[in-house]
């Protein structure tokens, strides 16, 4: 798992984590959905595991 900030809301309603390294991810609203993070607020930490693809997977808080 790598650690990420909620960035911003997008139209779909699906969410962009920024990681430490400045990249951006797409966090699905099913995905959002299915965890406890029904409510994210901006700079808001995150932990986000990717699949071999580079695609969000799963989130859970930080360690």
């Amino acid at each position: 798992m790598i650690v990420a900030t909620f960035y911003r809301w997008l139209p779909s309603g699906d969410a962009e984590v920024a990681t430490e390294d400045g990249d951006l991810l797409q966090v699905t609203a099913q995905l959002l959905a299915a965890s406890a993070f029904r409510r994210l607020r901006v700079g808001q930490r995150l932990a986000v595991k990717l699949s071999p693809t580079g695609i969000v997977i799963s989130i859970d808080l930080p360690n």
